[in-house]
């Protein structure tokens, strides 16, 4: 069953709604040279990236990275640069390693790579917090944009909050500590926001329900949606 969403937190997305209309997304690199077709998966924490992206690699025998190159983590300093840092150097931290993983996918091997997160996910928690953070990003991302690289296609992965909380639950230790750190409805309601806002201004981005789907039967759907968007590479 399909639950209302309360008119506090309608009210919420609404607000923000308004706030990112009028920004504006910049040009974007076009595709460079000789590199895998890259999906993105997106979406609030405890939704299901990681289980998605593991269920994909393998059913499409593709490669999975992170979005953000593995040489940028560590727990500690991962930790450090979620919770402790200014927003703006997490931010920074966050986009150089998504951008240093887009460019080192340059020449890979293999005709599909399938992405747990990518910079929206760096947009999307920031704009979340606050509209006002996101206009100040896009501001510093306009004057470089062109030289910067974005997936091929992205699925946004949409549950309710009660759901990802859940998930959450599950999990142990700096993950569990991590995710949970925006667990309220009026950030989540924002969250999704932004990527509807994303959805608006780049028809490769796409929504998946995951609200009771089993993972392999989202695993399916998502493979449709890729196997139709990119012409069946894989």
């Amino acid at each position: 069953m399909i639950m209302r969403e309360p008119d506090s937190i309608a009210a919420e997305r609404e607000r923000h709604r308004r706030a990112l209309a009028p920004l504006r997304l910049p040009r974007f690199a076009q595709r460079q040279g000789a590199r895998p077709l890259v999906i993105s998966l997106e979406g609030a924490n405890g939704v299901g990236k990681t289980t998605l992206c593991a269920l994909l690699s393998r059913r499409l025998g593709a490669r999975s990275c992170l979005g953000t190159d593995k040489a940028w983590f560590s727990d500690s300093f991962k930790t450090r640069m979620i919770r402790d840092a200014e927003w703006f150097s997490s931010a920074m931290f966050f986009l150089s390693g998504c951008f240093e993983q887009m460019r080192a996918l340059r020449g890979s091997p293999g005709p599909l790579v399938i992405m747990d997160r990518s910079l929206w996910s760096t947009l999307a928690v920031h704009g979340a917090e606050n509209a006002g953070r996101l206009k100040a990003l896009l501001a510093m991302l306009h004057p470089v944009a062109v030289q910067i690289e974005v997936p091929d296609l992205t699925l946004v992965l949409e549950a309710s909050f009660e759901v990802c909380q859940s998930r959450i639950a599950r999990k142990s230790g700096t993950a569990r500590l991590l995710d949970g750190l925006t667990a309220t409805p009026a950030f989540h309601a924002r969250e999704k926001e932004f990527y509807h806002w994303l959805a608006r201004r780049r028809s490769e981005v796409l929504f998946l329900d995951a609200n009771e789907a089993a993972p392999e039967t989202l695993a399916e759907r998502a493979s449709v949606l890729i196997r139709q968007k990119c012409g069946g590479a894989s």
